[in-house]
């Protein structure tokens, strides 16, 4: 859109705005959806979590940092970490779930409770939504 001001013409620039990264939400979140995924798999719940295809498509953290939001972070090597431990979390969370869906309970317990894969995925994840979160903070 143009405007006419005085003499001289400006462009205005339809204003974009970026929503910010909450690392504490997104940490919680997570937090959630593992206990529902610990709780589907030993037997607490009968609510079987779903997981997005993609992290990059349906998860709102994905959604985020592919999104305007993402472009403001020149971390490159935090944004492929924090990718690739969503990613393994969400493979070995929806190993488990198949497990179970097979009516394999003990083998996807074994993957929640003694898999080091699903638990590592896990807390990495986490430390890197913190270190996201922390560079978003300080900057």
């Amino acid at each position: 859109m143009w405007k006419q001001v005085g003499s001289a013409q400006h462009h205005s620039v339809p204003f974009v705005a970026i929503e910010r990264f909450d690392g504490i939400r997104a940490i919680q979140s997570h937090i959630n959806q593992r206990f529902q995924v610990e709780a589907y798999v030993q037997g607490y719940s009968s609510n079987r979590p779903e997981f997005p295809d993609e992290c990059c498509e349906g998860c709102k953290v994905g959604k985020w940092l592919y999104g305007e939001g993402g472009k403001h972070c020149s971390d490159v090597a935090l944004l492929n970490d924090l990718h690739e431990s969503c990613n393994e979390f969400h493979e070995a969370a929806s190993q488990a779930l198949m497990l179970v869906d097979l009516c394999k309970r003990e083998a996807a317990i074994a993957i929640v409770r003694g898999s080091r894969f699903f638990k590592d995925a896990s807390d990495r994840y986490q430390s890197n939504l913190a270190k996201l979160h922390l560079a978003f903070e300080m900057a």
